[in-house]
């Protein structure tokens, strides 16, 4: 945003710039050649009062003066006494103001003092160098259009060129699918380069998407091979009824698969689609309580250890305890379908790090190689290499603590299986 700035202050600074030139110039030539003319103008007008008073003095009284001054039609006249009364004057006087040059003259009559005031306004027709105001103006105006496109250079070069050049690779990147680098600074080059995020990001999302619809329609498509062979099977006459019930379960297990994926699946796109977050003040002690009223009966008859420690009393974070129920009930149900040995625990620890809450999440199943706990909160990955699950589980629980402005990671337990770690800023 600094950039952006920059290059308007600097536009505004040269345009003002050229703006004071120009009036300073034009200033300068003006008021020399108003300069000029007045005192063209004081000599003649100067020049017409001693001809006035020469044929005033002719006359036999003042009632004469007014013939006089009607002579003289291109400039004002005016003849007071010393009483500061109006003798006489032109008919035609026209509203004085800055431009008018003035001349007095102070004259006698008869034994009594008078005084002539004669003035022309300047620009009207005793302007005796208007030709040089002109060429003045014209020089003028050569220089603004001088600097005018000096400006317009400047204006094209920091803003428009560069504006032109996205466009184009904008245009190139439509037709090509290709978003070629470009060497672009300040402000525009920030464009950019979010441009090019968001590109990339689409072209993720859009890579995910397609991962999605193959990995939904492999693992749809397996169980439904089984479903139709044994449906096939059933429809013979003569199965014998053992046989015809193992059928039967078979066909509902499969049916289940494809349930839960459809299920999972479901989940994934209404949580993409909702995006309503209602966070509240959420105590340490009121996530345990959650947790073990959700979890701790259902886990112990299923003869699984379930143990939560809270080393972390009386902290509070800001959760959404609708969406959280989402990340428990994912990670949870994770761990109870990876147990491979007779020893099954599952461990929940809240613990305090600075301003950080943490809460683990342990087990003792079969854990997840080290150079794949990266990869298992991407959508569709599973460790399950009969690919039962669709694998989006914790891709839900990343896109709901990352909205919830915390981390989720994964590393090897100390009970030999798998820890989910989740971090959230405490308030």
């Amino acid at each position: 945003m600094g950039s952006i700035r920059k290059t308007n202050f600097i536009v505004m600074l040269v345009l003002l710039l050229i703006v004071a030139v120009f009036a300073f110039s034009y200033n300068t030539s003006v008021s020399m050649a108003l300069e000029n003319a007045a005192i063209s103008n004081r000599e003649i007008l100067h020049n017409y009062n001693i001809e006035i008073i020469s044929s005033l003095a002719q006359c036999e009284s003042e009632e004469q003066w007014q013939d006089v001054v009607d002579r003289y039609e291109d400039i004002v006249v005016i003849i007071e006494n010393s009483e500061n009364e109006t003798v006489a004057e032109t008919k035609q006087k026209e509203n004085s103001s800055s431009f008018d040059v003035k001349v007095q003259n102070v004259f006698e009559f008869k034994g009594r003092a008078y005084i002539l005031t004669s003035s022309v306004f300047i620009l009207k027709n005793y302007i005796s160098d208007s030709s040089e105001i002109l060429k003045f103006v014209f020089i003028e105006f050569m220089i603004f259009i001088f600097f005018l496109f000096f400006l317009f250079l400047i204006i094209y070069t920091i803003m428009l060129r560069p504006y032109k050049a996205f466009y184009v690779s904008i245009e190139e990147y439509e037709k090509t699918g290709v978003l070629r680098k470009n060497n672009f600074k300040g402000y525009i080059g920030r464009v950019y380069e979010r441009f090019a995020e968001m590109t990339e990001n689409l072209e993720r999302q859009q890579k995910s998407q397609r991962q999605i619809i193959a990995s939904i329609s492999h693992d749809i498509k397996t169980p439904l091979t089984s479903i139709m062979g044994y449906a096939e099977r059933l429809k013979k006459d003569g199965i014998p009824e053992e046989r015809r019930l193992r059928y039967l379960e078979t066909v509902y297990n499969k049916s289940a698969e494809i349930r839960q994926l459809v299920d999972e699946f479901d989940e994934y796109l209404s949580f993409e689609l909702e995006q309503d977050f209602k966070t509240e003040k959420t105590q340490t002690e009121e996530i345990c309580e959650f947790i073990k009223n959700e979890y701790a009966e259902e886990l112990e008859a299923s003869e699984i250890t379930f143990e939560i420690i809270n080393s972390a009393k009386n902290v509070s974070c800001l959760i959404d305890m609708q969406k959280f129920k989402r990340v428990f009930a994912n990670i949870i149900s994770n761990s109870v379908k990876h147990f491979n040995s007779e020893v099954k625990i599952i461990s929940v620890e809240l613990t305090q790090e600075d301003k950080v809450l943490k809460i683990r999440i342990s087990d003792s199943g079969e854990g997840v190689e080290k150079d794949k706990l990266k990869l298992i909160f991407e959508p569709l990955y599973t460790s399950d290499k009969g690919r039962k699950v669709a694998g989006l589980g914790l891709a839900i629980c990343r896109e709901i603590i990352e909205k919830h402005g915390g981390n989720i990671s994964a590393s090897a337990s100390s009970l030999g299986g798998l820890e989910i770690c989740i971090e959230l800023k405490i308030i």
